[in-house]
């Protein structure tokens, strides 16, 4: 039933276009455009992290340390949220708050396991 679908001739143009492909190398090289990437990656998820891992190494008592960390937590995800919303074109502080709440839930669900 398909058959009738491609004509003959739009097969042999397909595989014409596929054979006009530059040749993939067997083996993949690491440029240093690849490794700039790597890095700048590595330091965005850093300072990402980094402010919520701060209170641990600067308050000693373990469990206040870790109530600053989900606050400091809490408000990334609504500064966050606060600029997805104004990207996406919603409303940015409803969506700040949504994604504060989705954090509040996911806190409320960790406390639950024993977290």
């Amino acid at each position: 039933a398909a058959a009738g679908l491609v004509s003959p001739l739009e097969i042999e143009a397909v595989r014409g276009r596929i054979l006009a492909l530059p040749v993939i190398p067997e083996r993949p090289v690491l440029k240093r455009d690849d490794l700039l990437a790597a890095l700048g990656i590595f330091l965005i998820v850093v300072a990402a992290t980094f402010p919520v891992v701060l209170p641990f190494m600067l308050i000693e008592d373990v469990g206040t340390a870790k109530n600053v960390s989900r606050v400091i937590a809490l408000t990334m995800l609504f500064f966050g949220g606060l600029a997805l919303g104004r990207y996406a074109g919603y409303g940015s502080v409803r969506v700040g708050f949504m994604l504060a709440g989705l954090g509040t839930l996911l806190v409320i669900a960790i406390n639950a396991l024993g977290g």
